[in-house]
C-alpha cells in the first residue's frame, strides 16, 4: 500500500464493489453509506473530471480510497474502464484528456454525479443489490440506458430541476429529489419493442451496444460491416471519428466544416450553433450529450450507407443519395492529402464497407483525369 495512505483513517462503513461496477458508482455508495460529501474524499482535486476518475485517477487517489475502505488497491484497479474493457485503448477518442484539456466537467458537488435511468432506479432500489451503476454507463458512447434504451439524465423527472441527490438507506443506495421529494417507482411492464423500430435513438442504441461489446472483445453484430471481429469494428469506428469530426478535411467547404454537418438530417433536434462551434476546442469527454449523439449517429449512418434511410425513416434533403452514399459526396470533396490518409485507413477495413469507398475513390480519380484531359 502506498505510504501516503497509512495516515488515511478508515471509514466506518465500506460497501464492497460489484465486479461490473463503475468506480464512481462505488465511490458514491461509499460516500452515502458514511454520510459524507464526494469532495471529502479528494479535497485537493475538487474539480477532478468524472471521466478521469473512472479511467485513470492516479495511484495516490486509488491508494487513498483503498485505505479508507480497507480494500486492496487491486480491487479498485479492476473497476477502471481500461481494465473492464480490454479493447478500450483502440478508440483514441475514449482516452481521458490531460489537464487542462479536461474541460466542461462540473464540480462533483454541483450536480448529480452519475447519469440516471429512472427505470433502473425503480427496479433496483428494492432489490438485494440496491442501486448501482454498471461500467457501460461510464463509457463516453453510452448515452442511453443499456437495459431500457431510455435517455440518461441528471435532472429530476418530476420537477425537471437538478436537485437529485444520493442517500443511504441501509444497506442500499437510494436517489431522491431535494426539491419535490420524487422517488423512483417500479416501472410498469411495457410491450416488447418492434424488432426494427425506426429513429435516430434506436440507431444510437444499436451502435453504443456494439461498441460496448467490442470494447469487451466480444463480437459485434453483423448490422454494420457484416461479420467482423471486435478489433476490426473498433478500427472502423475510430477512423470514422477522425473523418467526421476533424474540421478542414473538405477542400470545398472550408476549414470550419466537419463532415458530421452533412448528417444533420439524421437528427430531429436542431441546435442554433453548428457542430464545429459546439465542439471545436473540446475533447470528446467534454462534449454535450447532443453533440456526442450527433457524431455517433453520423458514424452509424456512414457504416450503414443507404440502409440508414430505412432505419431512420427519412433521407437527406441534399445531395440526393446514390448507391455509394455517403462516400459519393465525401470522397470527391476531400483534400488530396486527406484522401490519401483515408485510403490508407480503408485498406484495413472489412470488405463490406471498404468496397463503396474504393468505388468512390476510383470515380474521383476518373473524374479528375477527364477534367485534366479536357484542359
Amino acid at each position: 500500500m502506498n505510504a501516503c495512505s497509512q495516515d488515511v483513517p478508515p471509514l466506518p462503513f465500506a460497501p464492497r464493489p460489484f465486479s461490473d461496477e463503475l468506480l464512481l458508482s462505488w465511490i458514491c455508495r461509499l460516500a452515502a453509506a458514511n454520510h459524507v460529501g464526494l469532495n471529502s474524499f479528494f479535497p485537493e482535486q475538487r474539480v477532478i473530471s468524472r471521466y478521469r476518475i473512472n479511467c485513470d485517477p492516479g495511484e495516490e487517489f486509488i491508494a487513498r480510497m483503498a485505505a479508507m475502505a480497507r480494500l486492496p488497491q487491486s480491487a479498485l484497479h479492476r473497476l477502471l474502464l481500461p481494465n473492464q474493457f480490454p479493447n478500450f485503448a483502440m478508440l483514441t477518442f475514449m482516452q481521458a484528456p490531460k489537464p487542462p484539456l479536461a474541460l466542461g466537467d462540473e464540480d462533483l458537488l454541483e450536480a448529480f454525479p452519475l447519469p440516471l435511468c429512472t427505470d433502473c432506479a425503480g427496479e433496483r432500489e428494492p432489490t438485494h443489490y440496491g442501486l448501482y451503476w454498471q461500467a457501460e454507463v461510464g463509457l463516453l458512447t453510452t448515452l442511453l440506458c443499456p437495459q431500457h434504451e431510455t435517455q440518461l439524465d441528471r435532472d429530476c423527472p418530476a420537477c425537471d430541476r437538478r436537485q437529485l441527490t444520493l442517500a443511504w438507506k441501509h444497506p442500499h443506495l437510494i436517489v431522491r429529489c431535494l426539491r419535490c421529494g420524487w422517488r423512483p417507482v417500479t416501472p410498469p411492464k411495457r410491450e416488447p419493442a418492434s424488432s426494427y423500430p425506426l429513429g435516430s435513438l434506436h440507431l444510437l442504441y444499436r451502435l453504443q451496444s456494439d461498441i460496448s461489446a467490442a470494447l469487451r472483445d466480444q463480437t459485434p453484430s453483423n448490422l454494420w460491416c457484416g461479420p467482423v471481429s471486435a478489433g476490426q469494428f473498433l478500427r472502423v469506428v475510430d477512423d470514422l471519428f477522425w473523418l467526421l469530426r476533424t474540421p478542414g478535411l473538405s477542400a470545398i467547404c472550408g476549414h470550419k466544416f466537419t463532415f458530421t454537418e452533412g448528417f444533420l438530417w439524421t437528427s430531429s433536434y436542431r441546435d442554433s450553433r453548428t457542430f464545429f462551434t459546439r465542439t471545436e476546442y473540446l475533447p470528446f469527454s467534454a462534449w454535450d450529450g447532443f453533440s456526442k449523439a450527433t457524431l455517433l449517429v453520423a458514424i452509424a449512418a456512414t457504416m450503414l450507407g443507404n440502409r440508414a434511410f430505412e432505419m431512420l425513416g427519412r433521407e437527406p434533403y441534399c445531395p440526393e443519395p446514390t448507391a455509394y452514399f455517403p462516400w459519393d459526396w465525401i470522397v470527391p470533396s476531400l483534400r488530396k492529402a486527406n484522401a490519401r490518409d483515408l485510403m490508407r485507413r480503408v485498406a484495413d477495413w472489412p470488405p463490406a464497407i471498404q468496397l463503396p469507398v474504393t468505388i468512390a475513390a476510383r470515380r474521383r480519380r476518373r473524374t479528375r483525369r477527364t477534367k485534366s484531359i479536357g484542359r
